[in-house]
């Protein structure tokens, strides 16, 4: 991986992050909010699983995407290393 492609890679993960934390969200939220429509479930109770489902959600996205932009960055310099060592 070259160092343009890292800090592409980066400003995408960093700018898709909080989309993809909402579009999860609302993904496992669905069977609760057919619940509350439906008259089964109080809007309060869906308000907090939403809010623990974007704690845990934001959590695990963030991590993930940390995880690889650690191994992208791991990439980029082994790869500067090689370069370095056979243009020596």
């Amino acid at each position: 991986m070259k160092r343009r492609e890292y800090h592409a890679l980066t400003t995408d993960v960093r700018r898709l992050r909080p989309v993809l934390v909402l579009a999860v969200t609302v993904v496992v939220l669905l069977p609760s909010l057919d619940d509350m429509v439906v008259g089964s479930l109080s809007p309060l109770t869906v308000l907090t699983r939403l809010a623990l489902s974007l704690v845990v959600v934001g959590a695990l996205v963030w991590a993930v995407s940390a995880l690889v932009l650690h191994y992208a960055r791991i990439q980029v310099k082994s790869g500067r290393e090689q370069e370095r060592g056979t243009g020596a």
